[in-house]
């Protein structure tokens, strides 16, 4: 996690779910050998009426949950340092208050509730969309690198993030020893879809600004394959067409209409079809 600014702590949503535990296991790997702290955080939806026995049953199926974990991490064979801890509470606002701007917030992509990993849960849906800090949402069925050669994909447009998001993105590619793809999509007017030199100029300009914002990063990153891709439509239409090319995603929070599109109804396509994580930057 170098380059810049670390996250002041990194914050694992676990409810006994396969899904957290890879999403605790990608975030151990993240802050593996650094003083970053890996919060694994239980969250206690329990009825305020429930009786002193049906508490101590709650309490005890946290604390197993919340060793489970912890038990898959230490079986890693890294330094981490590992907090646990219990709160009351609903998920989502719960996690929310537990984290803040300077914190990566990881959750499965579905709970243990919904335990198929072929769609979203509501929770990490949510927190996509309103956590004020950057959330990975681990999907599939693995945690680490896959060495299949698919596809790190990231989404720039010149916005003010870009660069954490190229950051993270060229970070996870060299992780997982993965090709990574930079994106930039575009849409116009109606007139202009009658121009073809207006929409060949258009192309022209967003490869180089491609061009200009990848030259830093690219003799950092030496090992990791790079291709671009200028998109004539939705960057949604895009992963929906790849997806089963694709593991990886990395998107800015500016970007706040295409991540309601990807975890809303409109992005059930392009989900089902693949096990994809994606991390929103914020």
């Amino acid at each position: 996690m170098s380059g810049y600014p670390p996250p002041k702590s990194v914050v694992a949503g676990i409810d006994g779910s396969q899904a957290a535990v890879r999403a605790a296991l990608w975030a151990a790997d993240k802050v593996a050998g650094t003083d970053i702290p890996l919060r694994l955080l239980y969250i206690s939806d329990q009825d305020p009426s429930a009786s002193p026995r049906e508490a101590q049953k709650a309490l005890a199926t946290a604390e197993g949950t919340l060793d489970d974990a912890y038990g898959a991490i230490d079986a890693m064979g890294k330094p981490v340092k590992v907090e646990m801890q219990i709160l009351d509470g609903r998920p989502v606002p719960a996690l929310i208050h537990a984290s803040d701007p300077t914190t990566l917030l990881c959750v499965g992509g579905t709970g243990s509730v919904h335990p198929k990993d072929d769609g979203l849960g509501s929770t990490a849906a949510e927190l996509v969309q309103s956590a004020p800090c950057s959330v990975a949402v681990i999907r599939g069925r693995h945690s680490g690198p896959v060495t299949d050669g698919r596809w790190i994909v990231a989404r720039v447009d010149e916005s003010p993030d870009d660069s954490d998001v190229l950051q993270m993105a060229f970070e996870e590619a060299r992780r997982r020893n993965a090709p990574l793809v930079v994106v930039s999509a575009w849409q116009s007017g109606f007139n202009d879809l009658q121009n073809d030199q207006a929409i060949d100029d258009q192309d022209r300009l967003a490869r180089d600004l491609l061009d200009r914002d990848l030259a830093p990063w690219m003799p950092r990153y030496p090992e990791v394959e790079v291709r671009t891709v200028v998109v004539y439509g939705t960057f949604l239409n895009y992963l929906t067409e790849h997806a089963k090319t694709i593991q990886f995603v990395v998107v800015g929070g500016t970007h706040a209409r295409e991540v309601q599109q990807l975890v809303g109804p409109a992005g059930a396509l392009a989900l089902r079809c693949s096990d994809f994580s994606f991390l929103v930057v914020r």
